[in-house]
């Protein structure tokens, strides 16, 4: 199957119609002036279309979206599943001293039924103990 491909709003979109004149849809849902792209489905990149876009008639993948993506989309944990990857992480401890002196941080952690990779308590705290993005992702995916 053809699909259409374009760039609108800061990122990409797709179409297809399972007429035969494919050409004659992107040129009604496309916005007008917009270059696209015609491709066979099969040839498209596996990553998320959100971490998309169009550079010389090719679709790259941009990776610093594509972290981010991926990032918005990890598990949410529990408050246990969350201690418990502290503990293992040997930050439970460094966790409980910054919330001691935090009334804020420990509002949000002690009152948190979740804790999600992106909130902002989550990024609050991964700058307070010094880590890098990628450690808490490593943290997260354990």
């Amino acid at each position: 199957m053809n699909v259409f491909i374009f760039e609108v709003d800061g990122g990409v979109s797709t179409g297809f119609s399972q007429h035969e004149d494919l050409i004659s849809i992107a040129n009604i849902v496309v916005p007008h002036g917009t270059p696209y792209l015609i491709k066979d489905a099969s040839e498209l990149p596996s990553q998320p279309i959100e971490s998309w876009y169009i550079e010389d008639g090719q679709i790259k993948i941009d990776q610093q979206k594509l972290i981010e993506f991926n990032r918005k989309n990890m598990p949410t944990l529990t408050p246990i599943e969350f201690d418990t990857k502290l503990k293992n992480n040997g930050l439970y401890d460094a966790v409980q001293d910054l919330i001691k002196d935090n009334f804020e941080l420990r509002i949000a952690y002690n009152r948190a039924t979740f804790f999600s990779r992106t909130t902002p308590f989550t990024d609050q705290a991964r700058i307070a103990l010094g880590l890098t993005d990628e450690q808490v992702d490593a943290m997260w995916t354990s």
